[in-house]
């Protein structure tokens, strides 16, 4: 447990335009490109064919009104994710900054910091109110608890290395799918930030220095990521289950299988695998590997764990 207490409050207020402070964010947060604003339905975001969905029997057999509603929840899940995440930045540069050991790097943080609050006021119109409080998934869970209780060193290899690394195909490919101009921009315009915030990561962290306690820890964390990405779009998934009414095994697996859960999971873990592999960690990563930690469940195994979730 680090000496400071950083809490990330996911749940925490974000009124946005109402708040008596906008004028003063927006001031500082718009992008210089002009790009239309007008309002478009979040079904609209990504395609049915982007996700997969036109491949799948169960999305098929559904009314025109259950499919609207699948594919905007899915469409959802990619804007909370990306929200808590940039929200989740605020606190991560806070307790960087505030257990920086130089000036450099409390201004490296400072920076980063100023970037996530961009981030933050670009993705935050795109949500409804009650949904900036209302964090979901498990891996948001995890981050705060990294975010909470790890020590800066490690943090910089879980969050910028892995996590912020992970970032550059994840933008990429939001950006390269989403039909609307202005958040395909945003996701441009963000990937290019991450990029440096990962590039820093890289710079600042020495796996060599590690201790046993701190590879200890660190192996937990790596088999945390690698079984959270094993199971596939288990938010996608239940997005679907929801506006379906509920799935059977046999449904949960054709929605995976339309989802690309085999080969996107496989090529995810693989991109995993190289980000982890930095030096001073091969030996972590190797015992992952002879564990089969990236190797993706099978439909049928991934079908039963997400149906085994309460």
């Amino acid at each position: 447990m680090s000496s400071i207490e950083v809490r990330n409050n996911l749940t925490a207020p974000h009124k946005g335009k109402a708040s008596p402070l906008h004028a003063l964010i927006s001031a500082r947060t718009q992008l210089s490109e002009n790009f239309s604003t007008a309002e478009t339905e979040v079904q609209s975001l990504w395609t049915v064919d982007w996700w997969g969905l036109s491949c799948s029997d169960v999305f098929l057999a559904m009314n025109p009104e259950m499919q609207i509603a699948a594919l905007s929840a899915c469409n959802r899940t990619l804007l909370n994710e990306a929200y808590f995440i940039e929200k989740s930045g605020l606190a991560y540069t806070a307790k960087m900054v505030l257990m920086s050991e130089s000036t450099d790097v409390a201004q490296l943080y400072a920076l980063i910091g100023a970037d996530e609050a961009r981030h933050l006021a670009w993705i935050e119109p795109y949500l409804e109110e009650e949904e900036k409080c209302r964090p979901g998934g498990q891996f948001l869970a995890f981050l705060s608890r990294l975010i909470e209780d790890v020590e800066p060193r490690l943090l910089i290899y879980l969050v910028q290395i892995i996590l912020e690394g992970w970032g550059l195909d994840h933008y990429r490919r939001l950006a390269d799918g989403c039909q609307q101009p202005m958040l395909s921009h945003i996701w441009s315009s963000i990937l290019k930030d991450e990029a440096l915030h990962h590039r820093s990561g890289t710079i600042l962290f020495d796996g060599h220095s590690l201790s046993a306690l701190d590879l200890s820890l660190v192996e937990d964390c790596l088999k945390c990521y690698s079984d959270m990405v094993r199971v596939g779009p288990q938010a996608a998934l239940n997005a679907v289950d929801i506006a379906a009414g509920g799935l059977s095994q046999q449904q949960v697996e054709d929605v995976l299988m339309a989802l690309r859960h085999p080969e996107e999971s496989t090529r995810k873990l693989r991109l995993l695998h190289d980000l982890m592999r930095q030096p001073g960690l091969e030996i972590l990563v190797d015992r992952l590997s002879e564990n089969d930690q990236f190797v993706p469940m099978s439909l049928q195994d991934a079908a039963r764990s997400y149906l085994a979730v309460p």
